[in-house]
Formats: C-alpha cells, structure tokens, sequence
C-alpha cells in the first residue's frame, strides 16, 4: 500500500509539473495576398512571417506557443474584409497584413467590429490615422504613412539635386500615390515636370508602354523620375522607359525594384530606392539576422519592405504577448524590437517613422547596391551617369 501511495504521488508531481511547462497555445492572423494583382508581394510576405515565427523563439522566448493562421487577402477590400473576419472567427489574438490601403480601411473597420487587434504592414493611407483618432482604438501601422514615402522621396531630390523631376504612379494604388507626391512637393523646391500614371493590365495591356514612351520624351539627363508602383510590373515600366531612351535616375518607391538579385538581372543601373532596412545597413542583431536566414531559408534575396515589415509587425505581437496587460495598452505605450529598428506608436497608432531608432534607407544600384542614406551608412554620394 505505501508502494502504492508513492507512486501515485510521483505520478501527480510529474502530471502537475508537466500542465505547468505546458505553454498556452495563440493565434495571430496573417493576411496575405495570395490571389489578385498583388499575388507576387504575397509569397514574400508569408515567407517572411514564418521566419519571424521560428526566430522569434530565440530572440523573445515567450509565454506562450504561437501558431500563425494565414488567410488570402486578393487585392479587393472586400477580398480583405472577408478575409479577415474568417481569421476572427477562428479565435485569433490580433492579425497582421492585407496590402492596398484600401484594404486596410476595410480590415480597420472589420477590426472594430469584431474587437481584433489589428496591424497594417503596407497600407499608407492617413485614413487609419484619422480612424484611430475617432476612437478605434484596434488599429495600428508599422508602415510608413504617405508622408513619410514623401519625406523619404523629397530627401533623396534634396540629395540628388537634379534639374526637375517626374512622378509616374500607378493607378490602382493613386490614393497613396497623390498622397505621397502631395508630401515631396511640400519638402522640396526641385521642379516637378510631368505627371502620369499607368493603368492595370487587365485594364489596359499596353498602356505601362504608353506611359513609359511618352515620360522618356520629358526625363532630361539630369533629371530624377519618381515610380510610385512598388509592383512587377514597375519592371515592364523601367524596361520600356529605358528602351525608349528614358534618361536620369529612376527613383522607384522600392518592392521589386529594391531587390538586389532583380536590379543585378535588369543591369538596371541609375536606380534609386528606398527601403526599411537593407543587409548593409546593420540597425541591430535582427536585420542581419532577417536578411541572412531568409536567403538561407528560402533561396532569394529578402523583400526589404512588405515582407521585412510583415516579419516586424509578427516580431511586434509577440514582444507585447509576452508582457502582462492588455495588448492594446501595450503596444501603445511599449517599444518594440525589429529588422528596421525600434519601433513605438504615436497617439494615432502609427509607428514613428523618421526617428534616429526607426528610419528608411536610400540607396543606389551602379553595379551594385549603394547606400546613400542615412548617412552612418552610406557607403556613396548620389552617382549620375557621366
């Protein structure tokens, strides 16, 4: 019988001790653009938050087991909407993502609804602002606002010093594109030459050419042209501008026209761009880790906006769930660290872009990635075709 009772005591403690180990499972929700016209910034996006998962274990330990839940976002607001109260639904802690600001606003207003914390990763759009400030309290944005990508661009114009610039947006994303241009023309006296934007394929196949044609005719030697499309087919766009005679620096707003492996493919010399983070811009022991285990991971070179701010924004949660209180309270008051820096929030939920902790970087391809900005990291002066 005392056999018996020891036993069944050793049994219990190591029941008990093993319930306490047991770490409590949570879902975070990850909108990507699996479908639609934004598919391709999708896969790096998924990517990327599956990394923050797996080095999240290392950098934040944490109290609890996460698990990511993924959702395709497609490329409407509705799409985005529908998207996100599935991920709700399936009891979620807060979800991350989606892509247009349009589809942002659609998920800010579903975040309200359904009571979800919910971090923008791309959208730039003031309208989150303007939502949070209107008391909804859910949203948040680790992206640059509009006025930032226009901080940002005006910065590289005030660098550069060119004659005149041109801006050429893209036309499902003109929201955010007028909205940055309106910023550039508020931070710089450089004289703005022409104006266009180029429709969707689907809309109108060749219409990236027209454009693309018609811009080459204005762009003088020393000259800057803004490309506000950080999509593949701002490829098609630099191709034809420069197979036209397309002259000066072509400053692209980043996404694909900001990955290493693409500008080398394209010899797409005289290309500017901005970026989060870049691999030699080491802001902390997470950028290098981000951009070496990606590539390691997954065989390319790392997006170094859309997906190194979804890995941020997964990273983000993580620190916050790991801290006692209510998530929302903390991330309003806490600072958060990431592959682009040290992320805190304003009174309106966005992160502080434009601080020393948290700043994008310019750079230049001539043969190879040149860092121009900020100036700790630069590793060249703007450089003109001779």
């Amino acid at each position: 019988m005392k056999k018996i009772t020891i036993f069944l005591i050793i049994f219990l403690v190591v029941a008990l001790f093993g319930c306490v180990q047991q770490k409590e499972e949570i879902k975070i929700g990850v909108l990507i653009p699996e479908t639609g016209i934004f598919s391709n910034a999708g896969v790096g996006m998924k990517n990327a938050a599956n990394l923050a998962l797996k080095h999240s274990k290392d950098l934040f330990g944490g109290k609890y087991r996460v698990k990511l839940i993924f959702a395709d976002c497609g490329s409407t607001p509705e799409q985005a909407k529908a998207a996100f109260m599935q991920l709700a639904s399936k009891g979620v802690v807060a979800i991350v993502g989606a892509y247009s600001s349009q589809q942002a606003i659609a998920c800010a207003d579903a975040a309200k609804e359904t009571k979800t914390v919910y971090i923008a990763t791309v959208a730039s759009t003031r309208q989150l602002e303007k939502k949070v400030l209107e008391g909804n309290r859910f949203v948040f944005r680790i992206s640059y606002n509009s006025t930032y990508w226009g901080v940002l661009a005006a910065k590289f114009l005030n660098i550069a010093k060119p004659d005149h610039f041109c801006f050429v947006g893209y036309d499902p994303l003109k929201t955010f594109n007028q909205e940055m241009l309106n910023a550039i023309e508020e931070r710089t006296s450089i004289e703005k030459a022409c104006e266009f934007y180029y429709k969707s394929p689907a809309v109108s196949p060749n219409d990236v050419k027209v454009v693309a044609s018609k811009t080459a005719k204005i762009v003088g030697d020393r000259d800057v042209l803004i490309l506000g499309d950080p999509g593949r087919l701002s490829i098609s766009f630099l191709k034809e501008y420069r197979i036209n005679g397309g002259k000066g620096i072509v400053y692209s707003v980043g996404g694909t026209l900001a990955l290493p492996a693409t500008l080398k493919k394209l010899k797409a010399n005289y290309t500017a761009f901005q970026a989060a983070a870049l691999d030699k811009s080491k802001k902390n022991e997470i950028t290098e880790l981000y951009f070496k285990d990606y590539k390691m991971t997954y065989g390319e070179e790392a997006n170094n906006y859309a997906s190194l701010l979804t890995y941020d924004s997964v990273l983000i949660l993580i620190q916050a769930l790991s801290k006692d209180g209510d998530l929302i309270t903390t991330l309003e008051k806490g600072e958060f660290k990431g592959a682009a820096g040290i992320y805190k929030f304003t009174k309106s939920h966005t992160a502080m872009w434009g601080t020393k902790e948290l700043e994008g970087v310019l750079a230049e391809f001539v043969g190879d990635i040149e860092i121009l900005y900020p100036l700790e990291y630069a590793t060249s002066e703007v450089i003109w075709k001779s």
